[in-house]
């Protein structure tokens, strides 16, 4: 999600509306959230958060529910101008990720 924040004059301005709305989504939401972009720019902030729900229609209203909280933590603050959404669903027998070992017992010795 990109946040425009046209009353921020530095980035500790930035950091203020920024800091707002990831702590009400955390607080609010069982999802991790986090800056991910344009951390340098004064006016434009680009949040990222992620879910994880066996069930498609949860995980969606979960972040569209998210985003109305974004809004509202920020309004007069801040304008979304950009949000994308992405669903991926695993099936139980299908590798995750790429480095995926075979094998793998859960125990990380070293």
């Amino acid at each position: 999600m990109r946040l425009h924040i046209p009353a921020a004059h530095s980035l500790k301005d930035r950091r203020m509306v920024v800091r707002k709305a990831l702590d009400r989504v955390r607080a609010r939401f069982p999802v991790s959230a986090a800056e991910v972009g344009d951390t340098e720019r004064w006016q434009i902030a680009t949040l990222a958060a992620v879910t994880v729900s066996s069930d498609r229609a949860l995980a969606r209203e979960v972040l569209d529910k998210l985003t109305s909280c974004v809004a509202s933590a920020v309004a007069g603050q801040a304008v979304i101008l950009r949000r994308e959404v992405r669903i991926d669903s695993y099936n139980d027998d299908e590798p995750v990720g790429d480095d995926v070992e075979e094998g793998f017992d859960g125990d990380d010795e070293a």
